[in-house]
C-alpha cells in the first residue's frame, strides 16, 4: 500500500507529539520543528531513527521532498493564522499544508482560501480522541477541496481509530472537516452533562460511589454504554489513600470554547441544539458562585431502570440535533459516513451510533424515521418520571429537561408561538401569518 515517505510538522504538543509517534509506527518519517533545540532532542528519544528536528522553519521546508506535506498541530485561532502566514511564502505550487488543530469551520474555509491563491493545497483535519487517540488511532474528520492523493489517504486511514473499518471520514469542503468536529465536540458536551446529571440524581438519593458506578457499569450489558460512561465507572471508583478522587474535585467546569462555538453555529443557521445549549450554559453556571440559601441536598429517585432510560432519551435527543445541524450546514451529508467516523477513536463513540447507523442505512428520511421516533417513545414515560422526581427534590438537571423538551416541541401538533406572532404585531406591527394564507398582515388591535 502506497503511504507518504515523510510529513514535515509543526507543532509538537500533546496532540502533534502523539499524532508523530502514531505516523511513525505507521513508517511515515517526521521532520519536526521546534524552537527549543533541548525538547527536539528530548522528544527524539521516543522514535526510533524516524525524526528530525528543526529550530528553523526554512531549514523544515527545504529538507522536504517536493510536494511537501505541512502537518500543523498548534492551537486553534491566531497560533494557526501566524503559522500559516509565516509558512506560506516559503512553500511552492502544489505543497499540501493540513491543520490538524481544532480550529473553527469557518477559519479554516478562510485559511484554505488564501492558501489557494497562492496555488498551495490545504485541508482541515479535525482529530478526535485525546492524546490516547492521538498515539493509537483517532477518529479522523478531513475537510478537502483538491484530490487527495492515494498515498496521503491511505496514511490518514493508516493512523485512525479502527472498528470492522477506518473511522476516517472526508467531507468537501476545506471547513468541512472541523464543521464535523466541532458539532462533535458539541454533542460531547450534552453527553458529559447528562451523565453528570444522572451522578448527581443517584449520589442525591445516597447512593455510594461504587453504587453508582456499578450503575454505569449495568449499561454495558444493556448496550447502552459508552466510552464516556465507561470512564466515569473508572473515574467514581478512583482513590488516593483511601478518599475518592472525585468527591476531593472542586464542582465547576471549564471549556475551550467549541461548545459556545457549536451553540453560536446553531444560532446563525437556525437549527434548534437546546441539549447542547444547555449543557454550554451548566458549565457556564458552574463557574458563577452565588450567597443563596442552600436547597434540599437529599432525594427519593430510585429508579435505575427509569434513570437508565432517561439517559438514552437524552443521549439520542443530543446526537439527533448534532446531525440535524450538520444536516442544514451539509445538505448532501451521508449520516452513515458521519457515524461510522465516530464509531472509534473519538470522544464519543459508542453502541448509540451503531443502532443509529441501522436505521440510517435503511432509510432515505434519517431524521423523520419511525424507528427513531419509536426510540423516543420507548423510553418517554421514564423520562418524564425522572424529570419529574429530579425537580419536586430541587435537583437542577438541564440537558435532561432540554432533551425532553425538545421532543415534546417537535411532536406537537401545535405550539403558542400565534401568541408571539400576535404580541409582536400588536407592539411593533411585525405582521402575522392567518391560518389560511401564506400572506402576512397586520391586524387591527384596537
Amino acid at each position: 500500500m502506497k503511504m507518504l515517505k515523510e510529513i514535515g510538522l509543526i507543532g509538537l504538543g500533546v496532540m502533534g507529539k502523539n499524532i508523530a509517534l502514531n505516523l511513525s509506527d505507521n513508517g511515515v518519517a517526521i521532520k519536526a520543528f521546534n524552537d527549543s533545540k533541548e525538547k527536539l532532542e528530548e522528544i527524539k528519544k521516543e522514535f526510533s531513527d524516524t525524526f528530525e528536528g528543526h529550530t528553523d522553519v526554512n531549514n523544515l521546508i527545504n529538507s522536504l521532498s517536493k510536494p511537501r506535506t505541512i502537518l500543523l498541530m498548534v492551537p486553534s485561532g491566531k497560533a494557526t493564522k501566524d503559522v500559516i502566514e509565516k509558512i506560506k511564502d516559503l512553500l511552492d505550487e502544489g505543497d499540501l499544508v493540513i491543520d490538524g488543530g481544532n480550529s473553527f469551520y469557518l477559519d479554516s474555509e478562510e485559511n484554505g482560501l488564501a492558501l489557494e491563491q497562492k496555488k498551495i493545497k490545504f485541508m482541515g483535519m479535525g482529530v478526535s480522541g485525546g492524546e490516547e487517540g492521538a498515539r493509537n488511532g483517532p477518529a479522523i474528520m478531513v475537510g478537502y477541496k483538491n484530490k487527495i492523493s492515494e498515498d496521503l489517504k491511505n496514511t490518514l486511514s493508516a493512523i485512525s481509530a479502527k472498528t470492522d473499518q477506518d473511522c476516517i471520514g472526508f467531507y468537501e469542503g476545506y471547513g468541512s472537516g472541523h464543521f464535523i468536529k466541532m458539532v462533535h465536540n458539541g454533542i460531547e458536551y450534552a453527553e458529559m452533562q447528562l451523565i453528570a446529571e444522572i451522578y448527581e440524581i443517584l449520589r442525591r438519593s445516597k447512593k455510594t460511589n461504587e453504587e453508582i458506578a456499578n450503575f454505569f457499569d449495568n449499561l454495558k450489558e444493556e448496550s447502552r454504554s459508552s466510552y464516556l460512561i465507561e470512564i466515569t465507572s473508572k473515574i467514581l471508583r478512583q482513590k488516593k489513600d483511601e478518599v475518592y478522587v472525585l468527591d476531593e474535585i472542586k464542582p465547576f467546569a471549564s471549556n475551550k470554547g467549541t461548545g459556545k462555538l457549536t451553540v453560536e453555529t446553531s444560532l446563525n443557521l437556525k437549527v434548534p441544539t437546546p441539549s447542547i445549549y444547555a449543557a454550554y450554559d451548566a458549565r457556564v453556571q458552574s463557574n458563577n458562585k452565588n450567597d443563596w440559601d442552600e436547597i434540599n441536598m437529599e432525594s427519593e429517585v430510585t429508579s435505575e431502570e427509569d434513570l437508565s432510560n432517561c439517559l438514552y432519551f437524552g443521549r439520542v435527543a443530543s446526537m439527533i440535533q448534532g446531525l440535524e445541524l450538520i444536516a442544514k450546514h451539509m445538505v448532501n451529508i451521508n449520516f452513515g459516513t458521519v457515524l461510522n467516523n465516530w464509531m472509534g477513536g473519538c470522544i464519543i463513540r459508542s453502541n448509540l451510533l451503531k443502532e443509529l447507523n441501522v436505521v440510517s442505512s435503511a432509510s432515505k428520511d434519517f431524521l423523520g424515521d419511525l424507528k427513531l421516533n419509536k426510540i423516543f417513545k420507548d423510553n418517554l414515560v421514564s423520562t418524564k418520571k425522572i424529570i419529574s422526581e429530579a425537580v419536586l427534590n430541587d435537583i437542577s438537571i438541564p440537558v435532561l429537561s432540554a432533551s425532553l423538551n425538545w421532543y415534546l416541541n417537535l411532536s406537537s401538533s401545535s405550539n403558542p408561538s400565534n401568541l408571539i406572532q400576535a404580541q409582536r404585531d400588536f407592539f411593533g406591527r411585525h405582521k402575522v401569518q392567518l391560518v389560511d394564507s401564506e400572506e402576512e398582515v397586520n391586524i387591527d388591535w384596537d
